[in-house]
């Protein structure tokens, strides 16, 4: 197009050329007939004659007329539209043609989400997940979470699975671990119980860490100064809330109303507030929330509680023991 313009194509080039151009006449641009296609076509054939001066200045530039140059403009966009998918193709994506579906669960809710590649999602209570309807055309399964969850992936090497979580990314192929990133916790952790899983940072300051994990081991990124660690989980405790436990080792009557307010989904008043320093050890299988408050009434001599409404109890009394 360059030698057409300049008028040095040779004759078999410049048949070539107007071969090509022929081709695309008004029934094959049929589909392109948004009025904003045929603004971009004219301004391109109006910027090419102001430029070329009607081949004044120009070595015998062979002579065109303006249903050519709009064939020419045309074949520029089909140009610049295959390049835009050929660049498309090789950006990782995960929704592109696809919804997005975001899944929500309220404090005192935990509910199962599955996926499209057969991805298996338990949400923990007061979390939420976003992720595509289909993987179909994505390079990557990529899925956000805020919260906690407990993943079972789908095996796929060809499209690995990554969860993102605030400065934390983890990527696998297929294996089962689970994520806590609440946002009232000092730290985000990522514990393997089968395979394994790469986790990176990319905190606010820059500097970027990557760590491998095998099973039964667990990452945790501080949230305050960016740094993260790596250590071996001696036990299954993170997968308690999994399977319906709740555990209380030796803590302050304070962060056991957290827990509850967050796993049954009420508010927890201290009428005294020295009745927060009462500790507490107890382990809690599938209970109700009944059964807990019983308990530990029995436990701590001299507290009690009652219900001020239905999402509203009242701790009571002070610590005898």
């Amino acid at each position: 197009m360059d030698k057409y313009l300049e008028g040095t194509c040779t004759e078999k080039e410049k048949e070539l050329l107007d071969t090509v151009l022929d081709s695309y006449d008004d029934q094959a641009h049929s589909d392109l007939h948004l009025d904003r296609e045929l603004d971009i076509k004219n301004e391109i054939y109006a910027n090419i004659i102001s430029k070329t001066g009607a081949g004044a200045n120009r070595r015998n530039p062979q002579k065109a007329n303006p249903k050519k140059w709009m064939n020419i403009a045309a074949s520029f966009l089909i140009v610049m539209g295959i390049g835009a998918a050929w660049y498309l193709s090789k950006v990782p994506n995960t929704s592109i043609g696809h919804k997005m579906i975001t899944q929500t669960t309220e404090w005192g809710q935990r509910t199962t989400v599955n996926l499209s590649d057969g991805t298996m999602i338990l949400l923990n209570s007061g979390s939420t997940i976003e992720f595509p309807d289909s993987f179909q055309t994505a390079s990557v399964r990529e899925v956000k979470l805020n919260g906690e969850a407990f993943f079972e992936v789908a095996e796929n090497p060809e499209k690995p699975f990554v969860v993102k979580t605030e400065n934390v990314r983890t990527t696998v192929l297929g294996t089962s671990f689970n994520v806590n990133s609440y946002a009232f916790n000092t730290a985000i952790s990522v514990t393997v119980r089968t395979g394994r899983v790469r986790v990176k940072t990319s905190p606010e300051n820059g500097v970027c860490m990557a760590m491998a994990l095998g099973p039964n081991e667990k990452m945790e990124y501080n949230r305050k100064d960016g740094s993260f660690s790596k250590h071996f989980a001696e036990n299954e405790d993170y997968m308690d809330w999994k399977n319906g436990i709740i555990r209380f080792d030796d803590i302050d009557l304070l962060e056991v109303s957290k827990t509850l307010s967050r796993w049954y989904g009420v508010h927890i008043v201290f009428v005294n507030e020295s009745l927060q320093n009462c500790h507490l050890t107890a382990r809690y299988e599938n209970a109700t929330l009944q059964v807990v408050l019983e308990s530990i009434k029995y436990a701590i001599k001299g507290m009690d509680y009652e219900y001020k409404d239905e999402n509203t109890i009242l701790f009571l009394g002070n610590c005898t023991n």
